[in-house]
């Protein structure tokens, strides 16, 4: 027979109010809630999800909401989000929106319809817009690597205008003042950031940035591959490429294999986010890191927070990069 409160409150000796204000996520004293779990444990109790959502209004899942599964970075940050969410004891449901605004928003229609408590998402739609509709149901909303422009919610970033800033000291220090920028679209605000800072530290050396080296496409690997070759290709190329997220720096190492050119020597080149592939490729790759762990478990503190302590103040976490160097820098002076 199915065990109930009442098993628990005959182990415990505690009353049925606390041992659902357990269950339903209240605050408990610490030698209470000990006790309670002890007794799941000796008593093999298990929840029943959905009665428990009836009685609380809350179904205990989270929606995860990314633009594409196929990005390194957006299978990382799912994986770990949904590791993070589950040890909380909140099951998720995953929605990919294949780079499609409109399926983007159908996603958000679905996860809603399923009555999720939450929403982590990587938002595609840069207006913000769309996350509306999850306000207006009281679902509150976590941002990781992007913030929206119409749309206010907890958010986890990296401090990317100081990511490209240091790429570009980097390469200023080897002495490289013409460099290749290999960037995402400015729509995007990750690759709007890393190429504000990175233009803004030439500038306070003095550099005037001809449009010329500046190459923005889609931030996937084909844009990377595309944009490598038109740099490299120029009559007067550059010396030197700045890549701002990891399927661009693919199609880079491609490019530049496919001419044949060696990277630390023929073209230097700072990269962005993977260390594994930069102690695969020879030479090493210098590479600015971000804290992708750190990102995911801020990102879902800031979730199980809003949900049990809802607070009217929205808070944004920028966290620091950090330059890991390699060998992949050709000094000119």
């Amino acid at each position: 027979m199915a065990k109930t409160y009442k098993d628990i409150q005959a182990s415990t000796g505690l009353s049925l109010s606390t041992i659902s204000k357990y269950f339903n996520g209240g605050t408990l004293r610490e030698e209470n809630r000990r006790a309670i779990e002890q007794a799941i444990q000796k008593l093999n109790y298990r929840v029943n999800p959905f009665a428990q959502g009836l009685k609380s209004r809350r179904s205990r899942k989270v929606g995860v909401l990314i633009p594409e599964l196929t990005s390194t970075f957006h299978t990382f940050v799912t994986s770990e989000v949904c590791h993070n969410l589950r040890q909380a004891g909140y099951d998720t449901i995953v929605c990919d929106s294949h780079l499609d605004p409109d399926v983007e928003r159908e996603a958000l229609s679905f996860l809603l319809d399923r009555m999720v408590d939450g929403i982590v998402t990587i938002p595609l739609d840069q207006t913000g817009m769309q996350l509306k509709q999850a306000q207006d149901r009281g679902v509150p909303v976590v941002l990781i690597d992007q913030l929206t422009r119409d749309f206010k919610a907890d958010a986890v970033i990296v401090d990317n205008a100081g990511a490209g800033a240091m790429a570009a000291r980097e390469l200023l220090e080897y002495g490289h003042s013409r460099i290749g920028l290999v960037t995402g679209l400015s729509s995007i605000y990750t690759m709007r950031e890393r190429t504000n800072g990175f233009l803004s530290e030439l500038a306070l050396h003095g550099i005037e940035y001809p449009q010329e080296l500046r190459h923005e496409l889609h931030f996937d690997v084909d844009g990377g591959y595309h944009s490598t070759l038109a740099l490299l290709n120029m009559p007067n190329s550059p010396t030197a490429l700045f890549c701002t997220n990891y399927e661009l720096m693919m199609g880079m190492i491609i490019a530049v294999n496919e001419l044949g050119a060696r990277i630390g020597e023929d073209i230097s080149v700072v990269g962005f986010d993977n260390l594994m592939l930069a102690r695969i490729i020879k030479p090493k790759l210098t590479m600015i890191k971000q804290p992708m762990e750190m990102i995911t478990q801020q990102a879902s503190r800031l979730m199980i927070e809003r949900l049990e302590n809802p607070e009217p103040v929205h808070r944004i976490m920028e966290l620091p990069t950090e330059l890991i160097h390699g060998e992949s820098i050709k000094r000119l002076r």
